[in-house]
This record gives structure tokens, sequence and C-alpha cells, in this order.
């Protein structure tokens, strides 16, 4: 059966086979059933950045994780060794075949961004070809399957643009004929036909499906579908990533193309409008982690996203990123052998004081005593030294007492390496598990942990970046009254940190914007493409992944160069395989490779 899982229980009213297999295509299309079960395999093809394969650390790629084993495939990122995307069960369980899917009904026999964006371009543009074969279904149920396919189109293409660059717009399902398509001179030529079909999509789409005739079959099921807000939200993903260094083809970090970001705050503006309509809300400081894992004995299993989620891929969701786990910190009772740790320069360099500034500008920061009155972020999110991780040692809580509260100083109960997997930084991520999740207080099984493609804080940050570039920190824009400063500030005054400073210096708001970024996004699996595409993956401060050693009382702590990672002007893009490039002229190869 071609269907996601969170549709099991609706599944036997969706088509069984797809046209690419026996069926005609008239038969494919004839109702909203039928076409409808063609649309879900592209839900399929979304491919999880989060999922817990040991080899991929997909969320470490940038500076703000390191690994504890060289084996691991961020070390292979590190050592600029981006052929490796290739290859099986490497990088390859994001990026191309690897590990199995942990879908058990996905149906294809492919995983990765490589092989299911194309394939899912090429679905999208069969039902959009063949969309007036629907003769027997409503305008509703035609509009919402073409709203869909315009959807899928358009990520699929900025899929594989995040990471290869510039590539062809496809807008038909590609024969013999037509294969040979040259790339584009520019990132945005493509870009902006595919903002063309956002704008499609969002004016297709419903707000809410359960709200939608069409969604009525699988109401209360229908949390992982594209809807209006999603295609308002990549449509602006896609115009400010276009805008940015990287893709303008600028060498200086704060060049944006500013036409393009002033479409872009447009886009983020219709967000916004929804979710002052209340379909989407920011998430309450004290319930925030509902954003990032539920609990079953809390929720039922209720998929976590809180009033935040907008798209999501929504086939394996059970997995976790595993070095976001604290199960490593009871030592030999762990499972886990793939642990990362947050690095220090991240920690350091982001997570600043609960004044607004950096500890770099902050005269509140005391490097003797690095954690006091910082971003409260930083609690929240990471644990320290002497924190409390476990409540329920059980029977042998004497002998495993060691480990009720974090040892992260040299020699320490959680700290490499004095034990394998201990922390090679001195901290912790706690952003995607609660306490109880450690084999003492038994509750791992219960966890449900989340990774968003598109959650509503990433739509204010895009829309403060945007909004900076096209009007500066401070004037309204004509389509939404919020200005950039705002924008933060909302976010801040969640957080309880104080207003964001520096708005009369354009380059200095940036720096505040991005660093705004790297706190609440963090670990979520941005940081790598932000990096690339704001230009600053050469930098030294960036290449850099740093621990911070401190003995037991907290009386030193000095800096460890842990790894120093290989960046340089070809890394800012993936090499397309070799093969592809040499069938014809016109694709070439990516600078470098």
């Amino acid at each position: 059966m071609i269907c996601l899982i969170w549709l099991s229980s609706s599944c036997e009213d969706y088509l069984d086979k797809t046209i690419e297999t026996d069926l005609d295509v008239q038969e494919v299309f004839k109702n909203f059933n039928n076409a409808q079960g063609f649309v879900e395999e592209m839900y399929a093809l979304v491919v999880n950045y989060g999922t817990g394969t040991h080899w991929q650390s997909y969320m470490c790629y940038g500076d703000d994780a390191v690994g504890t084993q060289n084996w691991q495939f961020d070390y292979r990122i590190d050592q600029g060794r981006y052929w490796d995307w290739m290859m099986n069960g490497g990088m390859g369980t994001i990026f191309y075949e690897g590990a199995t899917n942990t879908n058990a009904d996905y149906p294809f026999d492919r995983a990765g961004i490589w092989q299911n964006s194309w394939a899912g371009i090429r679905k999208a543009n069969i039902v959009i070809e063949n969309i007036e074969l629907m003769v027997d279904a409503t305008q509703e149920e035609k509009d919402i399957i073409l709203g869909q396919a315009y959807f899928f189109r358009a990520f699929f293409h900025h899929e594989i643009m995040k990471f290869w660059g510039r590539i062809p717009y496809i807008d038909i399902p590609l024969g013999s004929e037509e294969w040979k398509l040259p790339r584009p001179e520019t990132f945005k030529e493509t870009a902006l036909a595919l903002d063309q079909d956002f704008e499609k999509a969002a004016q297709l789409l419903p707000v809410s499906w359960d709200e939608h005739s069409a969604g009525q079959k699988t109401f209360n099921s229908n949390m992982f579908r594209a809807t209006k807000g999603a295609a308002w939200a990549f449509k602006g993903k896609n115009l400010l990533f276009a805008a940015s260094p990287l893709m303008k083809g600028s060498t200086d970090p704060y060049d944006y193309d500013k036409e393009l970001c002033q479409m872009a705050v447009d886009a983020f503006a219709e967000v916004l409008k929804i979710s002052d309509g209340g379909r989407y809300q920011l998430a309450n400081w004290d319930d925030y982690e509902d954003v990032f894992y539920s609990l079953s004995s809390k929720t039922g299993y209720v998929y976590p996203g809180s009033t935040e989620f907008i798209f999501s891929q929504s086939g394996d969701v059970g997995w976790f990123p595993r070095f976001l786990a604290q199960g490593f910190q009871i030592g030999s009772h762990c499972e886990q052998r793939d642990t990362q740790f947050p690095t220090h320069n991240y920690i350091h360099y982001n997570f600043g004081m609960a004044d607004g500034l950096s500890c770099e500008d902050s005269p509140n920061y005391d490097p003797s005593r690095p954690w006091e009155g910082r971003d409260p972020r930083l609690y929240k999110w990471v644990i320290l030294d002497g924190e409390q991780m476990v409540e329920n040692l059980g029977a042998a809580s004497g002998t495993n007492e060691v480990h009720r509260f974090a040892q992260l100083y040299e020699g320490g109960a959680h700290r490499y390496p004095s034990v394998d997997l201990g922390s090679r930084t001195g901290y912790i991520c706690k952003k995607w598990f609660g306490r109880s999740f450690n084999w003492f207080d038994n509750q791992i099984g219960n966890y449900l942990p989340f990774r968003l493609h598109m959650r509503l804080t990433d739509v204010y940050l895009m829309y403060a970046e945007a909004a900076h570039i096209a009007y500066g920190a401070q004037q309204v824009p004509s389509s939404y009254a919020l200005t950039a400063e705002q924008a933060i500030n909302v976010l801040r005054d969640r957080a309880g940190v104080a207003p964001v400073q520096f708005v009369a210096d354009a380059r200095k708001f940036m720096d505040e914007i991005r660093r705004e970024r790297a706190v609440e996004l963090s670990w979520e699996g941005h940081r790598w493409m932000d990096l690339r595409r704001w230009r600053l993956g050469e930098q030294d401060r960036y290449k850099e992944k740093t621990g911070l050693k401190f003995d037991k009382e907290h009386t030193s702590f000095n800096v460890e160069l842990i790894r120093t990672k290989v960046f340089d002007e070809k890394h800012y893009w993936l090499p397309f395989p070799q093969n592809d490039t040499e069938l014809y002229v016109g694709f070439e190869q990516n600078p470098g490779w």
C-alpha cells in the first residue's frame, strides 16, 4: 500500500498501484482517491534530516557539534571528503542510497535527497500534466491535488539546490528527447521559477486540511500534509536562500539581493498573517519542549511540533538524532555508540548573556565563571557540569550514584577520555530529551523526538533576516507591521533575554540576527547550510571545533582545539556525480571537483 504511516487508518481509501507500475494514466487520475494515492508517494520522498542512523550525523556538519569517534561521518565532512556523499550507508543516509528507511510502508528502493528529489520532481510533473483527467472530481479536489504537486515540484528542486547549487528547472516528465538540459547561469533563474510554483501552491492549498472537504476522509490525521502556510514559508525560504551571498555569487558575507529579500518578506508575511488568525502560534517558554519531543505518559504519543509545526518529513519521525541522546551518560549501561556533543566554540560565540549581548560584547561575562548570567536558552537546552541527569537510580543507587549529576570535568565520569563515550567538549545537549531519558529512569522508549523542516520560529528568524536587508532594522515593511528588530525581540522576550542592540550598525545587527538563529535553531539541522549560504565557511572561527577543559572545582578553564575543519572554496557545494556531468555538454561539475 502506498501511503504514509500517519494515514494507516485510512490507507485503504487510496490507490494500491501507481502510474509507474502497470496502471493506465486515466485510471490513476480519474478521481480524487486515485490521484491522492499517487500524490502520497511524494510525501514519502521527503528526507528526514534528523534520522538516527549513526553514519550521517548531519546536524554536526557545521561548527555546532563534534563526534567521539573518527569513523563517524561528521569526521569525513570535517576532512572535506565531500565525494563520500555517494557512499552506501555513509553520508548517503541523507544524500544517497544508504541504510534501510525506518518507515515500514516506504515504497521505494532508494533513500536520500539526490534520488528522492529527482523522483519527486518527476511525480509532481506527472500530476500537473494529467490534472485534467480528473473527470470524477470536484474543483476543490482538483485544486488540492494540483496544489500539492506544485508544492512538491518546487520543494524537491529546492532540496537539491541547497546542497548542489544551480540545476535546470524541470516542468515536464522528461523523456528520451528532452532530458539534456543545461545548468542555468544563475541560482536565481531557477529559484524564480520555483517561486511561481510555491505561489500557485499557496493559492490552491488549504490553511487546514481538517477544515477542507478533501481532508475529511483523513480527519485528525492531516498533520503532515502540505498547506497554504507551508507553501508561503518555503516560498520565502527559497527566495531568501537565492538572495543569500553564496547563491548571489558574492564573496561578501553581507551582500544580499535586496529585491529577492523584499519578495521573501512578503511571503513570510503571509505565514505571520495566518499565525495571527490562530493557525500557528509560538510555543510558550514553559512548554517549549513540546516542539521537540513528547513523552507518552504525558501526551499519549501525540506528535511533537506544538503550535509551531508547519511542515516535516512524515515517514520515520520516531528516530532521533543520536548525538543529542543522554543515554550515554550512564556509562556502561548505554547502548548508543555514536554520540555527538555541542562544541564550546558554538556555545561561546552564540549563546550570549541574559543582557542580550554576546560573550564578547557583554561586560557581565566572566571567563572564570563562564556559565553565570547566560542566555536562559543555554540552561534549557544544554547540560552543564554538575546538573542533575537522573531521578531514580534504582536498587543499586549507591553504586550508580556517580551518574545522578553530570561529571563533565577532566577525569569526571562523563568526560572523554575517562570514559570512551564521554563528552569531548564538556557539554551535553538536552534539547531533544527530558531528564528522564536514561536507562535508570527507564523512559527512553517513551520519548518521541522530532525534527521539523519548517516551524514558526524559523519563519520569524528568516523574516528578520530578509526584512533587515530589504528595509533596515527598524523600518516597517508594507506587507506586515513588524520590523526586523521587533521580530528578533519577539523571540528574545519569550526566553527572557534583553532586546537586541546594535540596530544602527547594519553589519553588527546582521551578526545578531545570525547569532539569534544559531541559538533558537541550535542542533536542528540548519547550521551547516547557514554557514555556507552566508559565505562564512572558510573563516577560521567557523572551522575550529573546540571543547572546554576544566577541573572539578571550576578553578581553571581552558579551551581545547579538538578538530579543524577542512573548508575551501569548493566546499560550498557538493560535487555532482561525475558520470552525470559527462553525459552531455552543459551540465558541468561544480568548481573545484
